[in-house]
């Protein structure tokens, strides 16, 4: 497949746009007409460019989102899926196949202990 710049300048808005709304469930058809490119050539360039389908990249982004904010926050993993556009069943199982573990879980084991248990 051969792509102008033109092309992989929709496919970097596509990115950015996944990127900055990844709360948002955006069909390929809606991203496609945002950038006014074709479908089909969006999926398979952007499968070309990214090594990822459109799908697998947004849940990259958004399983990168949920491990800064379990690192960063104490909210609950319900609202963590709420922000990230998931309902808690898709984040644990989304997470899980990530990751290999449950968020609470990866939470214990990634957020730097309380200065208070070095003085204890």
């Amino acid at each position: 497949m051969k792509l102008s710049n033109d092309d992989l300048h929709k496919i970097a808005q596509v990115k950015c746009i996944l990127e900055t709304e990844y709360r948002n469930n955006n069909t390929h058809a809606y991203l496609a007409s945002r950038v006014n490119t074709n479908e089909s050539k969006l999926r398979k360039g952007f499968k070309l460019v990214n090594n990822k389908t459109i799908y697998e990249y947004l849940t990259h982004v958004r399983i990168s989102k949920a491990k800064e904010l379990l690192e960063a926050s104490d909210e609950p993993v319900k609202a963590i899926a709420i922000k990230l556009g998931y309902d808690v069943s898709n984040l644990m199982k989304q997470f899980k196949r990530s990751t290999g573990m449950a968020p609470q879980e990866w939470r214990r084991k990634n957020t730097p202990k309380s200065s208070l248990s070095f003085m204890l």
